[in-house]
């Protein structure tokens, strides 16, 4: 792990040093401020990437480096994340006009966290899964680490005519383990890419492209301690309904093999931008249609489930820029169905060779999830691109919907939460291009719903075993999405121009404190967090 943290901090150290090379630059320019005028670079279509006409000619280039360290306290949380985390990112993007018909862009980041007392999922992204696999017993709690690097490449060329061609690739690792028994490994690897085009004339921008995405995680359990101690998961097919399985079995959990969940994705999106004077509105639309399947697809081991489902997002986008001041607007809504149903098999073995005999699928889990937001932002006093003044406020609701099965039984569990943000920020631009910012920001969140409604699709059999049912943790997580709570948070942030103004650095600190209320399982009811960032833009 040390090897890989000073290979990315060299890398880092690179960019560094060739960005402090002489060039003519704006160094007051934030690299997210920037950007922001130019809704176009923040869809899926790296084709847009064309429209990004800097007003300096000179400022070619764009970019941003920090390293950052945070921590994590308390237990308003999902349950897969450690009630005491702290994590170290580092992480370079940059923007770069190479011609007049050519422009790429590019990310690199390094993350890792560790955190104590951590314990639930056993999946790096759990959200993502189409089933999970949680730990159900506090005792086995422990320590656990998580490393991920990511790599982004954007590239868009003008072909004349007013059409744009652009690629995206995106590639990212990471690796997991806890070190407590029961353990387990993870290794995720995902690979993204995209193509597309987009048509401009006159005051109309239009753009299509499509989506590809591949992504495996591989599970590897394992016990260290007294090898005569049996441990179990909880197979959760949604609200911690499901049943266990030991580690020294061949199911979901068994030492023997490694275990990996293969998911693709494919999709389409289409963009449309209309410009005419100061104002600018936009639409962009996705689809994307996911399929995968758990276990190895091999005639003498198990392909545990088969799942499938869609995504749908859209998003709206509208701008008004007169120069010293700008108003945007934005809304979203998306959702995404997945349905995850489990093979059923019988191992045979005959003459030394053993055959794995599939039959009738059964499904296991229905879930539906959606969110629907609106922003607003206002920034005025707007001098060389830096804003005095900023006021941002969101809405955002969500909810989601659950069906487990575990024939003949089932489960439902329906929620939702409304969340509601204001956030203000004063920037002073003081002699010498110094930056001070200061940044407030509050908000309120509260939901509803019901945590389990159990049923029967007929009536079970007098022998039939009704399913595993853990009530502490399907509370922990329900109240975890729904408890009403209050935000607050603070940043503050100075900057200064260094190597002959073409580079500034800056240091930034960061604290947010949330408080649930009404609450019975969570334990405390409280989660803070805070960052100190140190970097440069170039």
């Amino acid at each position: 792990m040390r090897k890989n943290i000073s290979i990315t901090y060299r890398l880092l150290s690179a960019v560094l040093l060739w960005a402090a090379l002489p060039a003519s630059a704006q160094s007051w320019l934030d690299y997210d401020q920037a950007l922001a005028r130019y809704p176009l670079l923040h869809t899926s279509n790296a084709a847009a990437l064309t429209t990004y006409t800097p007003s300096d000619s000179t400022q070619h280039l764009l970019g941003d480096a920090r390293l950052t360290v945070g921590t994590g306290q308390g237990h308003l949380l999902g349950p897969d994340v450690s009630p005491h985390a702290w994590t170290t990112e580092a992480q370079v993007r940059s923007i770069y006009r190479m011609s007049q018909r050519v422009v790429v862009s590019g990310l690199m980041h390094y993350n890792y966290s560790w955190g104590s007392k951590s314990g639930g999922s056993v999946w790096v992204a759990p959200e993502r899964m189409p089933f999970d696999i949680t730990e159900t017993n506090d005792t086995t709690l422990g320590n656990m680490s998580v490393e991920t690097y990511r790599l982004m490449g954007d590239v868009g060329v003008d072909i004349g005519g007013g059409v744009s061609l652009g690629g995206r690739f995106g590639y990212t690792t990471a690796s997991g383990a806890k070190r407590k028994d029961p353990r387990h490994t993870n290794t995720l690897m995902r690979c993204e890419g995209s193509v597309g085009a987009i048509w401009q004339t006159g005051a109309v921008t239009l753009g299509a492209n499509y989506l590809a995405e591949r992504s495996t995680e591989a599970l590897k359990f394992s016990t260290v301690g007294r090898t005569d101690q049996i441990y179990h998961y909880l197979i959760d097919h949604g609200a911690y309904f499901g049943r266990e399985e030991s580690t020294d079995g061949n199911g979901y959990v068994g030492t023997s093999n490694e275990h990996p969940l293969l998911d693709i994705k494919h999709g389409v999106a289409i963009l449309a931008d209309y410009r005419r004077g100061t104002w600018e509105w936009g639409l962009e639309g996705q689809w994307r249609h996911r399929h995968g399947h758990y276990g190895l697809e091999s005639p003498s081991l198990i392909d545990f489930n088969r799942h499938h489902g869609d995504e749908w997002n859209l998003k709206a986008w509208g701008r008004h820029d007169d120069g010293s001041s700008v108003q945007r607007f934005g809304a979203y809504y998306s959702h995404h169905n997945l349905k995850d149903y489990e093979r059923t098999y019988r191992i045979i073995t005959a003459q030394g060779v053993t055959d794995v005999n599939y039959y009738d699928d059964r499904l296991m889990s229905d879930n539906g999830m959606s969110a629907i937001g609106f922003s607003g932002e206002a920034q005025w006093g707007i001098k060389r691109e830096l804003a005095t003044w900023t006021l941002q406020a969101t809405v955002q609701h969500n909810w989601r919907s659950i069906t487990a099965s575990v024939y003949p039984f089932y489960r439902q569990q329906k929620s939702h939460l409304t969340e509601v943000g204001l956030r203000g920020e004063r920037n002073w631009l003081t002699s010498g291009d110094h930056i001070w910012s200061l940044m407030l920001m509050a908000g309120w969140g509260g939901g509803d719903g019901t945590a389990a409604r159990d049923g029967a699709y007929q009536t079970p059999d007098a022998d039939a075993s009704a399913p595993s049912d853990y009530l502490t943790y399907r509370m922990r997580d329900f109240e975890h999405l729904t408890a009403s709570r209050l935000h607050c948070g603070a940043r503050a942030r100075w900057s200064q121009p260094i190597a002959r103004h073409s580079m500034r650095l800056y240091v930034e600190a960061l604290y947010i404190y949330s408080q649930a209320f009404d609450i019975h399982y969570l334990q405390d009811g409280y989660c803070q967090q805070a960052a100190l960032s140190i970097g440069c833009q170039f």
